[in-house]
């Protein structure tokens, strides 16, 4: 009996020291495929398709990239290895910048989680009225100061100079550049809900 085809599946890709956890996804009406494979490891890895030799059960996976990846033997958790090396790339220094950016926003993303937790507080109660609106207005000082902090490091993610072949540096920087509009809007819309409290606490106050 043929297997399954499958339409996502997880690996694990060991290369050298390292084992990474790859999970497959294909695309709406496909099937996985070798090819997609080779695409999450370059990915995960920055190592070219052409640098790459995977092997599973000693058989060289990537002669033919447009087999199936249940017709190859793998099952999901199959363990597979990697050999091969990223090359020197010119834009190294630019996958420097693109680390600190991500680095970043990870560290904006944990400060709107506080502002966040901090509003969640003053909705439910748990300030006495007068000191209400002094920290409404200080939080939406900072989510300003956040919203700032998002375009700066949009503008940066722009600025990149990545290389056409690297397309896991550039799929990253999408990944990001999608996360910061996120967040984006995640800001505009607690401004809005601060300036409904600060509007609600202004008509108490009359």
């Amino acid at each position: 009996m043929a297997a399954a085809k499958a339409k996502n599946m997880k690996l694990q890709v060991k290369h050298g020291s390292k084992v990474h956890e790859v999970r497959l996804q294909a695309e709406q009406g496909n099937v996985l495929t070798v090819q997609d494979l080779v695409k999450k490891i370059y990915e995960v890895t920055e190592i070219p398709p052409a640098n790459q030799k995977i092997l599973y059960k000693g058989k060289t996976l990537n002669k033919d990239l447009d087999v199936f990846l249940t017709d190859t033997g793998l099952t999901d958790n199959a363990k597979v290895m990697l050999l091969g090396k990223k090359p020197d790339p010119v834009d190294d220094k630019e996958m420097g910048k693109l680390h600190n950016i991500e680095q970043s926003l990870k560290k904006e993303e944990e400060k709107l989680s506080e502002i966040t937790y901090e509003l969640d507080g003053v909705h439910r109660g748990f300030l006495e009225d007068s000191l209400k609106r002094p920290a409404l207005q200080k939080s939406r000082k900072r989510i300003a100061h956040s919203t700032e902090q998002y375009m700066k490091l949009l503008e940066a993610l722009d600025g990149l100079n990545l290389d056409p072949s690297n397309s896991g540096g550039r799929a990253k920087r999408k990944s990001l550049v999608d996360r910061i509009h996120t967040l984006l809007d995640r800001c505009d819309g607690l401004a809005k809900g601060i300036d409904d409290m600060l509007a609600s606490n202004e008509g108490k106050g009359k």
